[in-house]
């Protein structure tokens, strides 16, 4: 297939700053792709200069094979992956430059929380008490804008705040003591040694004279600042992204990257992709009659290369079970092949009724997002022991398998160690090398510490051999884990084998593929996903959440649950950019679909174990509008005017910040949240509304008269 217009003119810019707003279908990748054999075959330059960077390890693997295939080779040299594993790339080389070395784990989500829950549990007693997870969720947040407490803006004092203060240097030197990094690392110490050791920073910006950006709207401030310190020394960035599917605003996503190129960069091409060769019309009219009503878009309207134009559907179910029945009874009635049906819900709680539904109709079907592989009991007690051979340092991991399968060493026990190790100021497992001659411990523990540091040992060294799957399968000899699993009262121990020889099987692939260390095989591990080990070619239905479909295309979805506080999710009165980014996140996932959209609600929902009636419709299939859908089985009853004129105000600045009757930046104090900032305000009166940003990074919309909220004085207008 040739590239068309608009195509050709994204792939042959000239040299400089080159934003392409690539609307979803449209061939982006294509263009990547093309730019890079372009920038080979054309202008001669070595592919080693080549930098392409995307968000998942999927897209990456995509963007390798089809480059290589393009320039008719087995591998080409350019540099082609996700941010974090290029931050891993480079903290391994350079690391020792910010005075750290550069033999480091990394620590999974699981592996952070359960660090936090024992500083959360040791905390002084004077300090306010936080969750662990709210406590991470405070030093991911000032990670991901590249900020250390002492630079956080919103300097708010309270408890709260205190507590994370002092949390953030617990965790961090935590981390520094097991010689350990979080994701947020991968990023965050990138950004330093780009910014603060200039020898470094020339080094990989003479290395990559051509930085690409896939996704460009997904990047949080430390991917911004990444891709900007790389492409200084030569101006040659292209961006490649789309403001209409900017939805991860949660995790630290700024879609200001986007909407601001041009800004940034006032000699900028930009260049439009517009031609949508997945969906059909009728699919591609009702999303973009949805994302139209947004105000934060750089613009493009989508066409469709194809001429078929089935209408889109809408079912209105009496309830979540009616509509759980309805799907799995249509696809099924319609002859749809399992592996081409995908139903899509807002969250991961809509999932329930669905496999329900699917299982009692011998439906097969996959979910993506449930319990993680890599997560499972069984995987993270193996990988304790396999990081623990890498990095004697991380006690963390040490924590983890010490006493799995039991070997005399409880709780107690463990606690005296790490009193033992603190004392000393040295990793848990070099006090275990020394507890031997130390009577200060009465023979027993000493006696199980010993065969604990002989067995790691004796694995260590078999880990400097060829082969990750002869290593793990040593290693559940040697620990008798097998045994152990089979030996325990849990009904489901056959299936936690099943999941053992799974295990084996990806160390065997991973030989197979690549003959890499061990240090190789846990870093791919560290940075997959659970998108990662889905098999779009499986002959099964595919349940997954709308965010995790982003990238991703099916040619029949079902996008259920569409209902005022779900899709859009939270308050149905929320007029800010909350739910502009919703009705993008509807958006991404209508465009998913190639050739059939279903779009379903219910008239009553449990949700959260309440059952709530006269639930109602989205303000999305209004936007739609009710003729534009065919409606199955019913009438679809008259719902209110969807709500346009507060719709997509941005929070500061405008006629917006003119019209509030309360600051933005004025300071509050919620009985339950704490301290926090106004971000928004609407309304006056009874009926004022103030959407707060907290200290914990939390945001509510608050109707102030009925919410247990104090405005400080002196910010009012």
């Amino acid at each position: 297939m040739q590239l068309n217009k608009q195509q050709t003119a994204a792939a042959t810019a000239a040299d400089g700053p080159v934003l392409v707003l690539a609307g979803a279908g449209t061939g982006k990748t294509r263009v990547i792709i093309e730019r890079l054999a372009w920038l080979v075959e054309e202008r001669g330059i070595d592919p080693r200069n080549l930098l392409a960077l995307t968000f998942t390890n999927k897209a990456a693997a995509e963007m390798r094979e089809r480059f290589a295939a393009r320039l008719a080779r087995d591998r080409v040299a350019a540099w082609l992956g996700t941010f974090h594993s290029f931050g891993l790339y480079v903290l391994r080389q350079d690391m020792d430059k910010l005075g750290r070395p550069k033999q480091f784990t990394i620590f999974d989500d699981s592996d952070q929380l359960s660090l936090m829950k024992r500083l959360v549990k040791d905390l002084p007693t004077k300090y306010e008490k936080v969750s662990p997870r709210e406590a991470l969720s405070w030093v991911s947040r000032l990670k991901q804008e590249v900020k250390t407490p002492e630079e956080d803006e919103e300097d708010i004092s309270s408890g709260f705040e205190e507590t994370c203060t002092l949390l953030w240097k617990q965790y961090h030197d935590a981390l520094s003591r097991a010689s350990a990094l979080d994701f947020d690392d991968l990023l965050v110490l990138m950004v330093r040694l780009l910014e603060d050791v200039p020898e470094v920073r020339e080094k990989w910006q003479q290395r990559f004279k051509h930085v690409l950006i896939d996704e460009y709207q997904d990047t949080n401030r430390a991917q911004y600042l990444i891709a900007h310190h790389l492409s200084q020394g030569h101006g040659n960035l292209f961006a490649v992204g789309d403001e209409d599917q900017s939805i991860y605003s949660w995790r630290g996503a700024d879609i200001n990257n986007i909407l601001d190129f041009a800004e940034d960069f006032p000699q900028a091409e930009v260049c439009r992709l517009e031609l949508n060769y997945r969906s059909t019309k009728a699919i591609l009219d009702a999303a973009n009659l949805v994302v139209q009503n947004n105000v934060n878009r750089l613009g493009k309207t989508l066409q469709p290369v194809s001429k078929e134009s089935d209408p889109v559907r809408f079912f209105h179910a009496e309830d979540g079970e009616a509509e759980a029945r309805f799907v799995v009874d249509d696809l099924r009635k319609r002859g749809l092949p399992h592996g081409e049906v995908a139903v899509l819900y807002r969250t991961n709680g809509q999932a329930r009724l669905m496999e329900e539904a699917l299982r009692t109709t011998g439906v097969p079907y996959t979910v993506v997002g449930g319990i993680k592989f890599y997560s499972r009991k069984e995987i993270k007690d193996v990988l304790g022991y396999l990081r623990l051979l890498v990095n004697p340092n991380d006690d963390e991991s040490l924590r983890r398998v010490i006493n799995v399968p039991a070997r005399g060493i409880g709780g107690t026990t463990l606690q005296r160690f790490e009193e033992y190790a603190a004392e000393r100021r040295e990793p848990i497992l070099k006090v275990l090398r020394d507890l031997e001659t130390d009577e200060t411990f009465s023979a027993r523990p000493r006696k199980a510490a010993a065969e604990f540091v002989n067995l790691i040992d004796d694995l260590a060294l078999e880990a400097k051999g060829d082969g990750v799957e002869k290593l793990v399968e040593l290693l559940l000899e040697r620990t008798g884990y097998r045994d152990f699993v089979q030996q325990s009262d849990e009904k489901d121990f056959r299936t936690r084998l099943e999941i053992l020889d799974e295990f084996l099987a990806s160390a065997k692939e991973f030989d197979k593929r690549s003959g890499g260390t061990l240090i190789d095989f846990l870093q791919e591990l560290s940075l997959s996903s659970d998108v990662d080990a889905w098999d779009p070619n499986a002959p099964q239905v595919t349940l997954m959440t709308c965010h995790s479909a982003k990238g991703l295309e099916f040619n029949y979805v079902y996008l259920i649950g569409l209902e005022e506080g779900l899709l859009p999710f939270g308050s149905e009165y929320d007029p800010s950019d909350d739910v502009e980014e919703e009705r993008r996140l509807c958006y991404v996932a209508m465009t998913r679909a190639r050739k059939g959209l279903t779009l379903t609600a219910a008239r009553s929902r449990m949700v959260y174990g309440r059952t709530h009636h006269s639930r109602e419709l989205s303000r999305f299939v209004g936007e739609i509008g009710y003729d534009r859908l065919e409606r199955v089985g019913e009438k679809v009853p008259v719902a209110r005017t969807p709500r346009k004129a507060k719709m997509g105000v941005r929070p500061v600045g405008g006629a917006a910040a003119e019209a509030a009757t309360v600051k933005t930046g004025t300071k509050v104090r919620h009985a339950k949240f704490g301290m926090g900032v106004v971000m928004f305000s609407s309304g006056s009166g009874d009926k004022l509304k103030v959407k707060v940003r907290f200290a914990t990074g939390r945001t509510a919309l608050l109707l102030v008269k009925q919410a247990p909220i104090e405005i400080l004085e002196g910010n009012t207008r």
